[in-house]
């Protein structure tokens, strides 16, 4: 079951490194006075060890220090990869300004010099946790399109390989006549397919855009609509696709069509490439409280315990090998997982009775 949480607003969080106690409380006073979470620490090294537990938002470092002063903080931080990006502002006595020209080339961003005017400190804080929160929206945004461009791409390469491989049959002199015909026909559902996907996804992005809602999808056709999307598949390898919807075939779930679909064609497509050829694969619904549950179930080798801890991270390819000698990029389970997660739904492994792996998409009632 995916867990939900109420978003809360965090305060940003300041860490404040001197070794004297009257410049921690004065600085933490002035800071918690304007809406900031102060960590004040009067040791290097526990500075280091609390950053890498924990790494604030904002570094003030008093820049002379007993035991590790610092130059050598700023050194851990800078070493550590939580705490590469924390911008760290020196504070500094006026004859301390030789030593800036250092402080800038080890990593610093700034600095107050001491006594310092409340309002330039304050200034100098808001300044530099601004432009924190900018750098990080920035690398929101490429993480998430790196993550748009990988599901684009993992899912317009199964197009692609079943194009790819119907044309390569069709190669084959000896083929008769409506043998061949299927595979033109596949080849064109592929295409289709491919065009349709693109085109949901563009949808999609544009309703997502706008705050579109999802819509009431019922379950039992899109099982049928995977099952024929990845149908030359199964039959290229004398596999038998069922589907049971029986005790739920009214079922309707609430989700957006394009990612249900990305979500079940993934799980589908992996139970044909791992399952043993002339085998059957159950695609069945059930309902769970207020949420509807699909499931692709298969006889393949399922899951080894040691896999199940890494089987939904991304690029990683598991000890199951395809039986027809497909490839895998690592990401399938991944991406479908995370999309899973974007319509309010998760997607999990179970064993399944008497061998086999069942992989089970849940997804709100409609």
């Amino acid at each position: 079951m995916p867990n939900r949480f109420q978003a809360t607003v965090a305060l940003p969080v300041v860490m404040v490194i001197d070794d004297q106690t009257a410049n921690v409380q004065v600085v933490g006073q002035l800071l918690t006075q304007s809406d900031y979470d102060v960590v004040p620490v009067l040791d290097g090294r526990e500075a280091l060890a609390l950053a890498e537990r924990s790494p604030p938002d904002l570094v003030l470092l008093d820049m002379r220090m007993p035991g590790i002063d610092g130059f050598q903080v700023l050194e851990g931080l800078q070493a550590m990869p939580q705490t590469r990006d924390v911008p760290v502002v020196f504070l500094t006595a006026d004859h301390e300004r030789d030593s800036l020209t250092r402080a800038f080339s080890a990593g610093a961003v700034d600095y107050i010099t001491k006594p310092f005017l409340a309002e330039e400190l304050l200034a100098r804080v808001r300044t530099h946790l601004d432009l924190k929160q900018a750098r990080d929206r920035l690398a929101r945004v490429a993480d998430e399109r790196q993550k748009v461009a990988e599901i684009v791409s993992h899912d317009l390469r199964n197009h692609f390989a079943n194009i790819l491989f119907s044309a390569e049959l069709l190669r084959d002199p000896a083929m008769n006549d409506e043998a061949r015909l299927r595979l033109v026909q596949s080849i064109r559902t592929s295409a289709d397919a491919g065009v349709l996907f693109l085109q949901a996804f563009l949808d999609q992005q544009q309703d997502r855009s706008h705050g579109v809602a999802p819509h009431p999808l019922a379950a039992r056709a899109l099982l049928e609509e995977v099952a024929e999307l990845l149908s030359y598949q199964s039959q290229s390898k004398g596999m038998h696709l069922h589907i049971d919807t029986d005790a739920a075939d009214d079922m309707c779930l609430l989700a957006e069509r394009a990612g249900a679909l990305h979500v079940l064609q993934n799980l589908l497509s992996n139970a044909l490439k791992y399952a043993p050829p002339g085998s059957d694969v159950h695609l069945t619904a059930s309902r769970q409280g207020k949420y509807g549950r699909l499931t692709v179930h298969d006889r393949g080798p399922g899951i080894s315990p040691k896999d199940r801890e890494r089987m939904f991270q991304r690029y990683v390819r598991l000890s199951a090998q395809p039986t027809g000698g497909e490839s895998s990029t690592g990401l399938g389970l991944a991406l479908a997982k995370q999309r899973a997660r974007t319509m309010d739904g998760d997607v999990w492994y179970d064993d399944r009775e008497g061998g086999g792996a069942s992989f089970t998409l849940e997804l709100p009632l409609a």
